[in-house]
């Protein structure tokens, strides 16, 4: 009779001890992950608003080529450039989105009648490079491009009304 009770009480006590430990593990283990996982994502989150926020205010520097894709640097003599910002005399403006299009377009603004690739002219933003490609009385215009690591061109171009 002592076999009896002590068989049923041995099974039963390992059985309470062994529930409790076994429905505790699983719910530590996913608020662990789900703590990690909570951090990881805080994290990123900071480091996209700094980056998102460092571009804005400073721009994109190197990055640049990637943001901001240069639509003019396969351009060569006899390509067409979309239409630019009007400028008179030696004064620099800027260019939003110049590209490369059909010479027949009707965005056609000037032609590309020379390039120039020289870094060093194109930081200066001298004309002189190109004053080899420009004829007496052409509506000369320079482009230039200077890359974030300081590369660069120049583009010679003129006005599509003086028919070249």
């Amino acid at each position: 009779m002592s076999e009896q009770v002590a068989e049923t009480f041995a099974p039963a006590a390992p059985e309470s001890e062994q529930q409790p430990a076994a429905a505790a593990a699983p719910t530590g283990g996913r608020s662990r992950i789900g703590t990690v996982l909570g951090v990881v994502v805080l994290v990123l989150g900071v480091l996209v608003a700094l980056a998102v926020t460092a571009v804005l205010k400073l721009g994109p520097g190197p990055l640049g080529g990637s943001l901001a894709p240069d639509g003019t640097a396969d351009a060569k003599a006899g390509d067409c450039v979309a239409d630019l910002p009007r400028v008179d005399g030696a004064r620099a403006m800027s260019a939003d989105d110049p590209r490369i299009v059909p010479c027949t377009s009707a965005r056609v603004g000037y032609a590309v009648i020379g390039r120039v690739d020289d870094p060093a002219a194109a930081r200066s933003r001298s004309a002189a490079a190109c004053e080899p490609y420009f004829r007496p009385g052409d509506d000369g215009y320079v482009f230039y491009r200077v890359d974030g690591d300081g590369d660069g061109y120049l583009l010679c171009l003129v006005h599509k009304a003086n028919g070249r």
